[in-house]
């Protein structure tokens, strides 16, 4: 099913892996910021940047996989998909407790909140299509994969700014 779409899942795989790399070190460059909210802060929006890169590497593994049967590959993105969005749900009621000022206006809600979210339901949607052998199984698998990056990297740089705004203050 996933023929001819290797090279789009080496890509994002290899730019999941990557960009959990840099997050690693934006964090340890972070090191001195000791205040509880900066460690809210990281809690609230590094470590789902982090599962959103985590998560379009492990996409990329589980489409690049030859699976013998087409319903293995499938039950494990439905696996993956909701376990996503259960993490993903919880995660924005948390960040919604703590006000951070990072993710106030509707575009900083749209991709900190919404795109995971929908990535994962579209990963649900996308691992059921590819046990029945549906069409769109790959585009869904696809879309969801660039949705969870763009928004890692959309998330990683707001709150990366957030991090360097709370330097020097208790």
């Amino acid at each position: 099913m996933f023929d001819g779409w290797s090279n789009f899942f080496t890509m994002t795989g290899s730019a999941g892996a990557t960009l959990v790399g840099l997050l690693f070190i934006v964090v340890t460059l972070n090191t001195d910021l000791t205040t509880s909210r900066t460690l809210d802060i990281a809690r609230a929006s590094m470590t789902p940047a982090l599962y959103s890169f985590g998560g379009v590497m492990f996409q990329s593994m589980i489409a690049l996989v030859p699976w013998r049967s087409p319903w293995h590959g499938g039950a494990v993105f439905v696996l993956v998909g909701s376990f996503g969005l259960i993490y993903r749900v919880n995660a924005v009621r948390v960040r919604s407790t703590l006000h951070l000022r990072s993710i106030q206006g509707p575009v900083d809600w749209i991709f900190h909140n919404a795109l995971p979210v929908g990535a994962s339901i579209i990963l649900i949607l996308g691992g059921a299509g590819w046990v029945v052998g549906a069409v769109f199984a790959p585009f869904a698998i696809a879309g969801a994969s660039a949705l969870l990056l763009g928004s890692g990297i959309y998330r990683t740089w707001s709150e990366t700014l957030a991090l360097i705004g709370t330097r020097g203050k208790p």
